[in-house]
């Protein structure tokens, strides 16, 4: 049977009805196919652009659902051009929550990301200072989780993978057990192996180094002294905060466990693999 038509009935000419949603359907279909995948674009290729031109005018929209998430993970990435992805998901089932375009990861961005979003128990974050104090802002009960992975990895930028002093060694033998700590007390004696490795090295954390005999260093030419082994200063600094303030290990505690007994996640792996991956392996499949 051929398709159903219509007849007018006061001239009794008949037209069929063209289903142009389901024909839209098909072309955002293939064009998400396209887009999302790493094949080139099917052929004939102009043909393809053609049907799919109107699918670039489509501008996705994400529609608060005011549901209160356990724990919520937030984070940016950059892509080409200066543009930056700020997006928030669920950290139990990886859904994408909220999303914002911004140039950078400012106070006020994130702001405006989680004004639309119900103040959750536990936010797992980078630490950046701007999405910390927005949410210290936005949501003054919930708890922040650092994401032990980028904790780690800002010590690897501050000591290298192969420090060259014995005090850099130990310290970064400290950051990479972060990762492998899962129990209170594993967590207590890695303060107390921190707290002695500043006492060990609290003499060398305090040297100086002054401008009049390194006149050729370029920190001289706008301040008078520095610290000596600054990097390591700040690397050890940044552990003690952390631990000081309660985002390194706030996963360990009882009283943000789920309903199930779980605690909540101590890294944004998720969000870091089940989101910002792919959009830059869109953006480099098809050249950015």
């Amino acid at each position: 049977m051929g398709s159903q038509r219509w007849m007018c009935t006061d001239c009794n000419a008949t037209r069929g009805v063209r289903h142009y949603r389901r024909r839209d359907r098909g072309e955002l279909g293939a064009f998400l196919a396209w887009l999302l995948g790493p094949a080139a674009q099917p052929g004939p290729s102009r043909t393809f652009r053609r049907r799919t031109a109107g699918c670039w005018r489509i501008h996705p929209r994400l529609e608060p659902d005011g549901v209160v998430r356990h724990v919520l993970m937030a984070d940016g990435t950059y892509l080409r051009h200066g543009r930056c992805l700020l997006t928030a998901i669920d950290g139990a089932s990886g859904a994408v929550v909220a999303f914002r375009w911004c140039r950078h990861e400012t106070t006020a961005d994130y702001l405006a990301l989680f004004e639309k979003i119900p103040a959750p128990d536990v936010l797992v974050c980078d630490g950046m200072r701007g999405i910390e104090t927005a949410a210290r802002s936005a949501w003054p009960s919930t708890r922040i989780q650092r994401c032990l992975v980028h904790v780690r990895r800002d010590c690897v930028n501050d000591l290298t993978h192969r420090p060259r002093l014995q005090a850099g060694r130990e310290l970064k033998r400290l950051a990479d057990a972060l990762v492998t700590i899962r129990e209170p007390d594993q967590a207590a004696r890695w303060a107390v192996q921190l707290h002695d490795w500043q006492h060990r090295w609290h003499a060398m954390l305090h040297e100086r180094t002054f401008a009049r005999e390194h006149p050729d260093d370029p920190r001289a030419a706008r301040q008078s002294w520095w610290w000596t082994h600054q990097p390591l200063r700040r690397c050890y600094r940044r552990l003690e905060r952390l631990w000081r303030n309660g985002t390194l290990f706030a996963f360990l505690d009882p009283g943000l466990r789920d309903a199930d007994g779980r605690p909540p996640q101590r890294t944004s792996n998720r969000l870091e693999g089940g989101v910002n991956a792919p959009i830059k392996r869109m953006l480099v499949n098809h050249r950015g």
